[in-house]
């Protein structure tokens, strides 16, 4: 599986970069976000430590935090209109080359089937055809069947957080859509039908699509009368069902004339076939972001509040004298070496660090920026007994006692011979229309690299995002991220370039590139985006974050980690844009 080059003579230095997504995370359920983090970072370090290579370490973090049920990714994510789980996928090499899966159902681990098609793109066909680097849909499904890949039971991709969600918002749906439909009807003194409200569940499925539409009727059927089994509602269709199912470990459904058997969810399904889904009615409305956790949790309202102190010890290097960077001063001296990250908001004033380092206007206030090394130990104890000082009037808890997390994981990977990757998956958004496909499954707009250029600093950048993908996709947000942090350039008003720091570059992408572009500014929907972008040089590797979001939780490691550093980046709101950035300096291997 692991590579078996020769190690670089130059630099020994691996290092990971991991973030879990933008948006809010609670304060109640931080601990578990940032434990996900850091268990990614620490395998995908255990890859690139025994001398694997990036792809190889973006894959293995990614991995792991699809099969985290709070990131929304693989197992856990939300739930398509249909209630069934679609996932997207991509990851880049150094060379730039991709592999992207979109909107794919019954797929455990998106990012490897991803892989799956970067190293299939590699390949040479017969008869000169070109080999695909991007399969959506029910397509991916087929290639990773026939490649080996555990095809699973829609089921078994399904939490159970996730599927209360479902069905909340199915029911708040139906409500919104059948108020509407009599308001309509009501001003052109219209009588409709029943069935017109319902006109969606008359519709017959092919047959081959018939198991899924069997899975969502089931699933749907809920709605209807909780208090009763769950079984589909009567349609005009032929029976699915040519005899009850047993309590036994599988069911038969008939499929074209033949019989077929469904295992449980933690059996093997190897039957991916189905054309499009006929959705079961038809609905113009989108529910925008995601929520991942049903927990009891406190308000987005965070300013002034203060985390347990044993959680809030700063972070200490490992690292030489000269390995942090602040984006105002270079390289630091050893007087502000504890300050490992440094998050920024655009809107806050002067302030000084728990050391006494002045802060540099526009950073956040140590309050709203939690630092941790994490031990395991204290994060049992923690998990177990977390005790928060009593909030004010203004933080008590509110409406918002979800996590809403927007979209897309991410990672980037430097190996030990000096290649840069990175990767990204994602759920989607809930009650997203079937085939829906977002940033994390397209090159240039949730993930990018552009590679190592011929110049003396060797210099490589690597980007992944997170945030509103339609917004995203028309800004080609990895795209010109990278594009900007490579070049050090910002847009001005007049569309010009000028040249500025990286920090300042990033800065400038997210307010002129992404908030001031005219299809986001003039959209309905919330224009949010993080950003976690990774500019590799010939003696280091420089980090940079930015979002609008009310948080972002990221993970960085080097080799020379004995553990990794996360934090839980926090905003103030209204608009404002949080930074932060880390610089890790390459250790030589003396020759």
């Amino acid at each position: 599986m692991f590579s078996n080059k020769k190690w670089r003579k130059g630099t020994d230095t691996a290092c990971i970069f991991i973030h879990a997504g933008a948006g809010y995370h609670s304060v109640a359920n931080e601990i578990t976000h940032l434990q996900a983090c850091s268990d990614a970072a620490n395998m995908g370090m255990k890859v690139l430590r025994g001398g694997g290579s990036a792809v190889e370490g973006v894959e293995l973090a990614l991995k792991c935090l699809e099969d985290r049920e709070i990131t929304n990714a693989g197992y856990g994510s939300n739930l398509a209109m249909d209630g069934v789980v679609e996932c997207d996928a991509v990851i880049v090499d150094h060379n730039g080359r991709s592999g992207g899966a979109g909107a794919v159902a019954q797929i455990k681990n998106p990012i490897s089937l991803a892989r799956l098609l970067l190293d299939f793109s590699a390949t040479q066909l017969s008869l000169r055809r070109v080999p695909p680097n991007l399969l959506v849909g029910q397509g991916a499904t087929d290639f990773a069947w026939e490649h080996g890949m555990k095809i699973m039971p829609f089921e078994s991709l399904v939490s159970p957080a996730a599927k209360e969600r479902w069905t909340r918002w199915s029911q708040d749906l139906r409500a919104a859509e059948r108020k509407e439909m009599e308001a309509t009807n009501a001003h052109y003194g219209l009588s409709p039908a029943h069935s017109d409200i319902n006109a969606g569940h008359c519709q017959p499925a092919l047959p081959a699509d018939r198991p899924r539409r069997h899975y969502t009727d089931s699933l749907s059927q809920a709605l209807y009368n909780d208090a009763q089994p769950i079984s589909p509602p009567q349609s005009d269709e032929p029976p699915l069902l040519d005899s009850p199912p047993s309590s036994g470990s599988s069911r038969q459904y008939a499929y074209n004339g033949q019989q077929h058997t469904l295992p449980n969810a933690n059996e093997e399904y190897t039957d991916p076939d189905g054309p499009p889904y006929v959705p079961t009615r038809p609905s113009g409305h989108h529910f925008a972001n995601s929520t991942q956790s049903d927990a009891h949790t406190y308000s987005a309202e965070l300013q002034g509040v203060t985390q347990p102190s044993r959680v809030t010890q700063p972070m200490h290097s490992e690292f030489d004298d000269d390995s942090v960077y602040e984006h105002d001063h270079g390289y630091v001296s050893p007087a502000m070496q504890r300050r490992l990250w440094g998050e920024r908001s655009s809107d806050s004033g002067g302030a000084r660090s728990p050391d006494g380092v002045p802060v540099p206007p526009g950073m956040v206030p140590p309050s709203l920026a939690t630092n941790y090394n994490l031990d395991h130990s204290l994060l049992a104890e923690m998990s177990n007994n977390q005790q928060y000082p009593p909030l004010a009037p203004s933080l008590a808890p509110s409406a918002m006692e979800e996590d809403l997390i927007t979209d897309t994981v991410g990672a980037i990977a430097i190996d030990v011979y000096g290649n840069i990757a990175c990767g990204a998956s994602s759920g989607g958004i809930g009650m997203k229309h079937r085939g829906r496909i977002g940033p994390a499954a397209l090159v240039g707009i949730g993930a990018h690299v552009i590679p190592t250029a011929m110049d003396e600093d060797r210099t490589s950048v690597a980007t992944v995002t997170s945030g509103t993908g339609e917004h995203m996709g028309t800004t080609l947000a990895a795209s010109t991220c990278s594009d900007r942090v490579f070049f050090s350039h910002r847009a001005t008003s007049t569309g010009a370039m000028e040249v500025v720091n990286e920090d300042e570059a990033i800065k400038g992408f997210i307010e002129n590139d992404f908030m001031g572009h005219p299809s986001v500014k003039n959209s309905q929907s919330a224009g949010a985006i993080g950003v976690l972008s990774v500019k590799r040089i010939e003696d280091g590797a420089m980090l940079f974050f930015a979002h609008n979001t009310d948080s972002f939780a990221l993970a960085s490691m080097s080799s020379d980690d004995r553990t990794p550093s996360v934090v839980m980046s926090r905003n103030h709101g209204s608009g404002s844009i949080a930074q932060g950035g880390k610089f890790y300096k390459f250790k030589r291997r003396k020759s």
